[in-house]
């Protein structure tokens, strides 16, 4: 199962390097959405529930941003309910206090994906990264650590290509 899990991985790390090439927020959503699908399936099978139950967060975050972005009332519950649920989730299945770091990732990916500056969504995916970075180091993730270090890197190119 742990190849299988790596194999995804590798489809996600295709898909995580092209969010940050997007300039359109709609199109910033629906590529992430992907990305948390694939996510997800990676973490669950090599069993790091942590990263797989906050991914699944993100699945049902970037949808639901998604479908109520016109919706300015509403979408600020979402920035509350979906912090609370990401790190809940976390504490249900975390190993250990690693397993709090995709939860901080998830917090700060929610308000990330909640305003509507792809620039700061860009910008916030720096600490994201590193959260998960370190997380997947401690999970023996190797296409997590090179999605985040591939991500590190097409956010630079992304936030350079802005000056």
């Amino acid at each position: 199962m742990k190849l299988i899990g790596e194999i995804i991985g590798i489809i996600g790390i295709v898909i995580n390097f092209l969010i940050y090439q997007q300039n359109d927020r709609k199109k910033v959503l629906r590529v992430k959405l992907l990305s948390d699908i694939s996510w997800a399936l990676h973490y669950g099978l090599i069993t790091a529930f942590s990263g797989m139950a906050v991914a699944l967060v993100g699945v049902a975050r970037e949808t639901t941003f998604i479908l109520t972005d016109d919706k300015k009332e509403s979408r600020k519950y979402f920035l509350l309910g979906f912090a609370i649920i990401a790190c809940t989730t976390s504490i249900f299945t975390m190993k250990d206090l690693f397993g709090l770091l995709p939860a901080l990732a998830s917090v700060i990916a929610v308000f990330s994906y909640w305003q509507q500056n792809p620039t700061v969504t860009k910008t916030l995916a720096i600490p994201i990264s590193i959260s998960m970075l370190i997380y997947d180091l401690f999970r023996f993730s190797i296409t997590g650590i090179v999605n985040e270090t591939l991500t590190l890197i097409s956010v630079a190119i992304s936030l350079i290509s802005l000056t």
